[in-house]
């Protein structure tokens, strides 16, 4: 049991003040300047105050990570369903995509919900092009249509239609 323990350094005002000034954004040689120590010192610190990289450690910050995922994935599912939004119904999918990927649930496909989306609307579109194309096409046929032949206008082989 005695392997187990790690022996905590107590930290520093000056080890506080140093990582808090990096998480701002400030790199290593500004708060080396700033707070008139080496580089190699504030490295030294933010080591002391960062948990160590092993894998206890990265384990625990999966799991968090996991979790927040999932926490605002919860909340853009309700907002997408009270309200109907569609941006938070993407972010959700995007987020759950996210989530089934950490856990090793890798889908073959990515989907994009708005690409599926435009995709969805071409076919519709395609879908009305050609039943206008068809129903020219079967009023030349049936005699019904003032334009007889109008197959034969559409058709590139050049040949008459059996109603001609």
């Amino acid at each position: 049991m005695a392997g187990d323990m790690v022996e905590l350094i107590p930290l520093s005002e000056q080890d506080e003040a140093i990582y808090a000034a990096w998480e701002t954004g400030k790199g290593l040689r500004t708060l080396a300047r700033d707070f008139g120590v080496s580089v190699g010192q504030v490295e030294q610190a933010l080591d002391r105050t960062l948990p160590a990289f092993d894998s206890q450690n990265q384990l625990r910050a999966f799991k968090r990570e996991l979790r927040r995922l999932e926490d605002l994935s919860g909340e853009f599912y309700a907002l997408a369903k009270r309200d109907k939004n569609h941006d938070s119904a993407h972010l959700f999918a995007r987020l759950n995509e996210r989530i089934c990927s950490m856990r090793g649930w890798n889908a073959p496909i990515k989907m994009d919900p708005l690409t599926v989306q435009v995709a969805e609307r071409e076919l519709h579109e395609f879908d009305r092009v050609y039943e206008a194309i068809l129903k020219v096409a079967r009023a030349g046929n049936d005699g019904a249509s003032e334009a007889p032949g109008a197959v034969g206008v559409l058709s590139d082989s050049g040949e008459k239609m059996p109603n001609d």
